[in-house]
């Protein structure tokens, strides 16, 4: 039955290019869309993509990690003193503007971190960087995907901030952010370009000591004895990010529209297509059916042929999916295909193909063995 189904696939070398066309090109413009869309996701959950795992003491108010409300500096020195808590790191988080020497405009968000552990920052830096050299006067780090829509400005290029003259110390890797870009000091030089008052920072990061407590007993006491805050791990607060983005912006909306009308052109192409295959074979069909064919006979040949498109479709699309992903890599736009992504995609061929398929089989089904001969 494969044989066959590959033999009626191949006979007509134009709709199997078409049909083919159809399907790779459907299926690639819901990757890049998806991948841009995981990629976006990853960008909303703020600081807490790069430290997930770890507590997150934040002002109750705070509904979105990329708007931390301020809390009081007192916090810290209560969180400091409740068994379980080894370590308290504070973070002061605000918007800001930044000017390159020609010019060129940039919106920021102002990362300020403690010395010496610079807890809350990127996780990786470029080689030649050394996150220490933060404590001179004047020294920010940005990741280096911002530095070609920064006119290419490199290490120890000044710049201003808030029209603070400062100057590039080092470049991340992997601290993007959705809108914006982060501008990473110091928690002093932080307060000094946003104009915070040294009596409050935006979050806390709680190191624990898992010898006298665990995470979740933690969460629990910090949120029961300290009423003014809210203790919540940072996988939590990043999903809560995401939610209140869906609800707010209609970003997500046009991304998932964007993907429905490019599976709904793929199959209007894949379905005409095979369907002008199949009328085109109609001979071929009605014989088999004369011989004593079965419509189900007809319509497992006609099935199998949809999937055989929709492997070999899915196959040159995902190729040229991950020379896309290869070319990208390291860039601001780099794309990534989690197993849900690629499970989504294998969806969206299936349904192409095999739909277009049941939509083909309909004329077959239809088709009495007598009136082959009137053909």
């Amino acid at each position: 039955m494969w044989k066959t189904a590959y033999r009626f696939l191949t006979y007509d070398t134009s709709n199997l290019l078409g049909i083919l066309a159809g399907i790779v090109v459907s299926v690639v413009l819901v990757g890049l869309e998806l991948s841009m869309f995981n990629n976006m996701m990853q960008d909303v959950r703020g600081l807490t993509r790069n430290y997930p795992t770890a507590i997150w003491v934040v002002n109750p108010k705070t509904q979105s990690a990329l708007q931390l409300q301020n809390i009081d500096v007192r916090v810290g020195r209560e969180l400091q003193s409740i068994p379980g808590v080894e370590r308290v790191h504070p973070i002061v988080f605000a918007s800001g503007s930044a000017k390159s020497p020609k010019g060129t405009k940039l919106t920021v968000q102002i990362l300020g971190i403690e010395a010496p552990t610079f807890v809350g920052g990127p996780r990786q830096y470029t080689p030649g960087t050394n996150v220490s050299d933060l404590v001179n006067e004047g020294a920010v780090i940005f990741n280096k995907t911002e530095v070609g829509k920064f006119d290419n400005i490199k290490p120890g290029d000044y710049l201003t901030i808030n029209d603070e003259r400062v100057y590039l110390s080092g470049l991340s890797i992997g601290m993007t952010a959705f809108g914006s870009s982060y501008a990473i000091t110091t928690l002093e030089r932080a307060r000094a370009l946003s104009g915070l008052s040294t009596n409050y920072v935006s979050a806390y990061l709680v190191q624990i000591d898992s010898t006298q407590a665990t995470k979740a007993a933690l969460i629990n006491r910090i949120n029961t004895e300290i009423g003014q805050v809210r203790a919540v791990e940072g996988q939590v607060l990043g999903s809560e990010t995401i939610r209140y983005m869906m609800t707010t912006s209609n970003t997500v909306a046009s991304f998932l529209m964007m993907v429905v009308f490019s599976a709904i052109g793929g199959f209007a192409i894949v379905g005409v297509t095979l369907y002008s295959s199949v009328n085109d074979r109609i001979r071929d069909y009605g014989t088999v059916k004369a011989i004593g064919g079965s419509n189900g006979l007809l319509r497992r040949l006609i099935l199998l042929q949809g999937l055989l498109y929709a492997l070999i479709g899915f196959s040159i699309s995902f190729a040229l999916l991950q020379l896309m992903a290869i070319t990208s890599r390291g860039g601001e736009m780099e794309m990534t295909f989690p197993g849900w992504l690629i499970a989504s995609l294998v969806g969206v061929t299936s349904f192409i193909s095999v739909v277009s398929s049941l939509i083909a089989m309909r004329k077959i089904t239809k088709l009495e063995p007598v009136q082959i001969f009137r053909m």
